[in-house]
């Protein structure tokens, strides 16, 4: 039977209590190494924190990559924010580094709250009308896309009254409830919070924020080292999918996918953590060139000899002296043979599903990236939003055939040969389908659709894309396709 938490519904399951346990057994592993990984951790952490400003700032449309935000943070004192990328960059570095110094003194209260919103938007100059308060109206969650367009998630608590009697309440269950798990009360928590939606603006921001804070002052202390934001924002079109379908039972709504989700997010992270810590330890161990050589293969999977060489101005006999010591030493994984040697760095990535990318007028092509034989893209649903009035289902039906709209994969491995292949979207559709969503009974494996057989590890990493074709210059859908990826 469900348990009534608050005013959700959540079906305590053994899979659910499994999970659990997952992420509250790691606090015992990470014991140990954060009492002996100091500068490690000191590293990890200043890398977390600019990844975790970056990513939950570009959540909410900002552009800066995680480069152009450290290079800010770097030059705080000199710099004059004048654009509004970097006035949200800084605003959200203040509030994350004052829960870093103060967790154990915030005390979960609506004051609070509103001076950790007032300092998330304290560099914002359209900001100062609203920050630090409750909503003076209506506003909603709503997805900002690559493409510029806007997507309404749901509807929030309405301005005034119904926003200050909802927090009331939402404090009130936080404080008193002394039995549900810590975990989940975090979970529960950033959901209701996103729910109200409680200030005009940076909800989402200060939600993650708050993710972090509660987890903090629960005990989960390595949530320090490892970006919780970045995590959301890979799986940005998955998080604002379950808050959508969650949100829409409201009240009373069963809460179990968003408490999963969230969980799932944070057992990747744990995973996440535990791999950084021990690249790091490598890592320190290495003279200064062989750290920046790991480094740049980091961000450059598939590197060559040659190309580090010339990137780092190192000469290339040095660098490949400097490669095969760090092969032979487990630090970085060797793939190929000859001109065709690549270089990784071995992640171990856990399946993560239900992930999804939309192609458009304005963008019809998105690459991947598979590093290593491990991975794999699988696309396993289509979902087509017509860009015109319909009734039947012929009328979308026919538009695709007249249009010609296909989407080709195409694979380029490490020795330059290239793979393609044509999909026809009509082909995917059944007399059953009255709405244009096609479930494929066949999912589309990417490497194996392209080879009919899996690449050798050598051919390894492979770029891949997925590009829509079709006989009109502009075609009358967008195109979502859903996948699951390793």
């Amino acid at each position: 039977m469900p348990e009534q938490i608050h005013t959700f519904s959540l079906e305590l399951t053994m899979k659910l209590i499994n999970k659990v346990s997952e992420v509250n057994g790691f606090n015992g592993t990470w014991a140990p190494i954060e009492k002996r990984e100091g500068q490690t951790l000191k590293q990890l952490k200043a890398i977390a924190t600019v990844r975790s400003v970056g990513a939950s700032t570009r959540i909410e449309g900002s552009k800066m990559t995680d480069a152009e935000v450290e290079v800010l943070l770097e030059k705080l004192t000199i710099s004059k924010l004048e654009e509004r990328d970097q006035q949200e960059v800084v605003g959200y570095f203040k509030a994350l580094d004052t829960i870093s110094e103060s967790y154990k003194d915030i005390l979960i209260s609506e004051g609070d709250l509103k001076n950790l919103h007032k300092k998330l938007m304290e560099y914002g100059e359209k900001d100062a009308w609203h920050r630090g308060n409750y909503k003076q109206l209506s506003n909603a969650v709503e997805a900002n896309h690559p493409d510029g367009t806007k997507q309404i998630i749901f509807k929030t608590a309405e301005p005034g009254l119904p926003t200050e009697e909802a927090m009331q309440r939402m404090l009130e269950w936080y404080h008193s409830d002394m039995e549900t798990n810590a975990v989940l009360k975090v979970a529960l928590f950033v959901y209701e919070f996103l729910s109200i939606h409680p200030f005009q603006d940076g909800n989402g921001r200060l939600s993650r924020l708050l993710a972090t804070l509660l987890l903090l002052r629960h005990g989960y202390s390595w949530i320090e080292f490892v970006s919780f934001e970045h995590e959301i924002e890979n799986r940005k079109a998955e998080y604002y999918k379950v808050l959508m379908q969650t949100q829409q039972q409201r009240p009373g709504e069963k809460v179990d996918e968003w408490v999963f989700f969230f969980l799932d997010c944070l057992l990747n992270i744990q995973s996440q953590l535990l791999n950084k810590v021990k690249t790091t330890n490598s890592a320190m161990l290495l003279a200064p060139r062989e750290k920046n050589i790991l480094s740049f293969i980091e961000n450059h999977p598939g590197s060559k000899s040659s190309e580090i060489a010339e990137k780092l101005d190192i000469p290339l006999s040095t660098v490949k002296k400097m490669l095969t010591t760090m092969v032979e030493n487990k630090t970085i994984l060797k793939y190929g043979m000859g001109a065709g040697t690549n270089y990784l760095v071995e992640t171990k990535s856990p399946l993560r599903k239900d992930l999804m990318f939309k192609l458009t007028n304005d963008n019809r092509k998105t690459e991947f990236l598979l590093p290593n034989e491990n991975s794999y893209i699988e696309i396993k649903k289509i979902i087509l939003t017509p860009l015109f009035p319909w009734t039947l289902p012929d009328e979308w039906a026919k538009k695709i055939i007249d249009q010609a709209i296909l989407f080709e994969i195409t694979g380029l491995n490490n020795k330059g040969n290239l793979y393609k292949r044509l999909y026809s979207l009509i082909s995917f559709n059944y007399n059953t389908y009255f709405q244009p969503v096609f479930t494929l009974h066949h999912p589309i494996n990417i490497p194996l659709s392209l080879k009919d057989k899996a690449p050798n590890f050598n051919e390894y990493p492979i770029n891949t894309t997925i590009e829509i074709i079709a006989s009109v210059p502009i075609i009358e859908f967008d195109i979502m396709f859903v996948y699951d990826e390793v």
